[in-house]
């Protein structure tokens, strides 16, 4: 009797549908099934369906436009926070209320970095400023995302043949 997989593991066979769907999001479960089986992976069209569906309770869909050739811009800005207790959590949570629609938290260099859509230079200014206002931010430097390179490939770490 098969196991139940770890609703929230993927492997291998995911990682294969989800590149095909990055590249095509349209792309039929007969379609993806066929791409499987060039590759050496058995599976039916229901068998895709029922991966696909449950990938879709542990991914997000967010398909992103070139900047180029866009009238807003992309704006990133990185922060660095105060080195004292709860200061990271703090600035994570007032960016998470300004308007970024991305708002990562690591460790490194940075502590924390965030993902604009904006229309002016002056929306960037503002939100520079709000971000550096805040008490615990002790450095915050920001980009205009003008060109991008994208590989789903590495991204899912798909194992090469």
């Amino acid at each position: 009797m098969p196991t139940k997989r770890d609703s929230n593991a993927i492997d291998e066979i995911d990682r294969r549908i989800l590149s095909i769907l990055a590249h095509d999001p349209r792309t039929p479960y007969s379609n993806i099934s066929t791409q499987l089986a060039e590759e050496g992976i058995e599976m039916s069209s229901e068998g895709v369906r029922r991966r696909v569906t449950a990938l879709l309770d542990i991914t997000t869909t967010f398909h992103l436009l070139r900047p180029d050739g866009q009238d807003w811009e992309i704006f990133v800005i990185t922060v660095q926070v105060a080195h004292e207790s709860g200061a990271k959590e703090a600035v994570f949570e007032a960016m998470s209320e300004m308007s970024f629609w991305f708002v990562g938290s690591g460790f490194g260099t940075i502590d924390l970095y965030a993902i604009a859509t904006v229309d002016s230079n002056r929306e960037i200014d503002d939100l520079v400023n709000r971000v550096r206002s805040l008490e615990q931010v002790t450095a915050a430097e920001y980009m205009i995302e003008t060109d991008r390179s994208v590989n789903v490939e590495r991204y899912l770490q798909i194992a090469e043949e």
